[in-house]
């Protein structure tokens, strides 16, 4: 035992010595230290083929074999390797080739010299815009060997007319972008060969341009739908047809969309030769109508998809709707005006208080003003959204389905042809043909797809309710007593009923709808006809318009005569 420990504190003391500091054995000569790369000189002729091999060698210099060889170039565009190392100059360039092995890499710099030679390149000389075509090119000697191997670099001199996608060796793709005059180039290293191009109009047999929406806000984008046929009946990309908006400078053109940079309205034209087709948009300052859609059920938070849809729709009214009347303090307990939430605020603009409830299976929701100023537009109101079905609706059906009681809400065959505003409907509800009679509203009529055909009175009203428009001459337009399938446009009509009720309305902010084809050229109009592919989904909107109860005088309420519409004699 003595021995061993001596032993051990010998062997700390010459450690201690050596000063802590510890020799690095050799690698074993084994390993690989260095790959080098192996080709018959640094140079290769433009269009041949040349083996290279990769050499492993140890610390001493002694050739190992390797295993595994990766072969690759900065640019095979220039130099093309295989997986077995056969080098193929495509271009003139200097170029590193690298091989990698054993976790080292080696490299070489190789130089693709140029030889004589001549490119020829095939393509047509002229193109129609809707085309696409084909740029061929051939590299030979001047002995007449093909330079199969070779690949050009290809390009246009201007891109904005033509667009050049190389796809394999000496060939590419030209696709025509406007009319004009390009070069096509075929490039091997300083040397160019060139082939002129002429792009030209396609002539057209037809060409449409329409506009989403009426208005949009500004900052705010819409799309366009552009469409050109030519006379073989193919669809002709817009780079074929002239865009211009007049006047310059309030909205410009992106992608397929307009967007706004200031307000005013613009007039979108399309020309293809002596075919042109136009379309109008109106961008607005973004809108200062204090509409409020909030919360107001309750009992639970109202689920996350109406919170949104809500949204939508208090953009699209905001786009209707501008400054508001003066505002009233409203203060109402639950229940005391249809709502389920306490209200104590000043309102400005209209407050729209939505919730879930239990209505009959077959209306799919409720909604009207409450609580109205003195000269009869609303301030507060309720949305009821029927709990039983309301989920069935898909996003876009939902949507139609607040912005359709929000409408009413703001009035919209809930306020018309009573109290102060009953001299806007001509007929009671007893009547056979009633019709509303706002001048706004009857100008906007012959703004309708098809209203020269229509030979009723014109702007008829729902049988028995006069809350809607009448389902067949309006079947599919928002305000329709229905949800159909397609979506739903607000027409120029509803929104110029709103400007015949007091209202500060953009008339230029309404969405295209044409008459149906049921009541066109008809001898009379029929009630409650739908047109087949506008058949109702998803609930009835018939009896779904709530009447206001309370007026708001100078912050006194009054309750309204429910038949009359008018203050309660004291």
């Amino acid at each position: 035992m003595r021995h061993s420990l001596r032993l051990g504190v010998l062997a700390l003391g010459v450690a201690a010595c050596g000063g802590g500091s510890t020799e690095v054995p050799p690698l074993p000569l084994t390993t690989v230290t260095r790959i080098d790369v192996l080709v018959e000189g640094d140079s290769l002729l433009l269009g041949d083929t040349l083996q290279a091999v990769a050499r492993g060698v140890n610390r001493v210099g002694d050739v190992l074999s390797l295993g595994t060889t990766v072969w690759s170039t900065a640019d095979s565009g220039v130099l093309a390797i295989t997986a077995d190392g056969f080098m193929r100059a495509r271009n003139v360039g200097a170029i590193r080739l690298d091989v990698t092995a054993a976790g080292l890499v080696g490299t070489q710099v190789i130089r693709v010299v140029a030889r004589p030679y001549r490119i020829t390149l095939t393509a047509p000389d002229t193109v129609e815009l809707v085309d696409q075509i084909q740029l061929a090119s051939e590299v030979v000697t001047t002995t007449g060997v093909r330079l199969g191997e070779v690949a050009p670099r290809f390009t246009a001199t201007d891109t904005s007319v033509a667009r050049v996608q190389p796809l394999t060796v000496g060939l590419a793709l030209v696709q025509a972008l406007k009319p004009g005059v390009t070069d096509l180039l075929a490039v091997i290293g300083r040397d160019t060969t060139r082939r002129r191009l002429v792009v030209r109009v396609t002539p057209l047999r037809s060409l449409s341009v329409a506009v989403a929406e009426r208005v949009l806000t500004v900052g705010d984008s819409i799309p366009f739908v552009l469409r050109a046929v030519d006379f073989l009946g193919r669809n002709v990309p817009s780079g074929a047809v002239l865009l211009e908006l007049e006047p310059a400078g309030r909205i410009r053109i992106r992608s397929g969309h307009l967007v706004a940079v200031a307000s005013g309205r613009v007039v979108l034209s399309a020309t293809n030769g002596s075919l042109l087709s136009r379309d109008t948009v109106t961008a607005l300052a973004p809108s200062e109508f204090p509409l409020d859609l909030v919360d107001g059920d309750g009992q639970n938070p109202l689920p996350l998809r109406v919170l949104q849809s809500m949204e939508r729709v208090t953009i699209k009214w905001r786009r209707v709707l501008r400054t508001a009347s003066t505002g009233e303090f409203v203060r109402l307990a639950v229940g005391e005006c249809r709502n389920a939430v306490p209200v104590g605020a000043f309102i400005t603009g209209v407050r729209v208080l939505i919730k879930l409830d239990t209505l009959a299976s077959r209306i799919a929701g409720q909604g009207g003003p409450c609580v109205i100023r003195a000269n009869g537009l609303p301030l507060l109101g309720t949305v009821s959204l029927n709990i039983l079905n309301y989920n069935n609706l898909n996003d876009r059906k939902l949507d139609d389905l607040i912005l359709h009681e929000v409408g009413h809400v703001l009035g919209i065959g809930t306020i018309w042809g009573r109290g102060a505003l009953a001299p806007l409907v001509d007929g009671g509800t007893d009547a056979i043909d009633p019709i509303f009679v706002g001048a706004n509203a009857l100008a906007a009529f012959t703004r309708l797809g098809q209203s020269r055909r229509f030979t009723g009175r014109t702007v008829p009203l729902q049988l028995n309710s006069r809350g809607h428009w009448r389902s067949d001459a309006f079947a599919g337009e928002v305000m329709a007593p229905s949800l159909v399938a397609s979506a739903q446009p607000t027409s120029a009509v509803t929104v110029a009923a709103l400007r015949d009720m007091g209202w500060d309305a953009e008339l230029e902010a309404y969405e295209e709808f044409t008459l149906p084809e049921v009541v066109l050229q008809a001898p009379g109009v029929t009630a409650r006809v739908v047109s087949p592919r506008l058949a109702p989904i998803g609930g009835s909107l018939e009896g779904d318009a709530l009447l206001p109860e309370i007026m708001v005088i100078s912050g006194s309420k009054v309750r309204l005569d429910p038949i009359t519409g008018r203050p309660r004699l004291r």
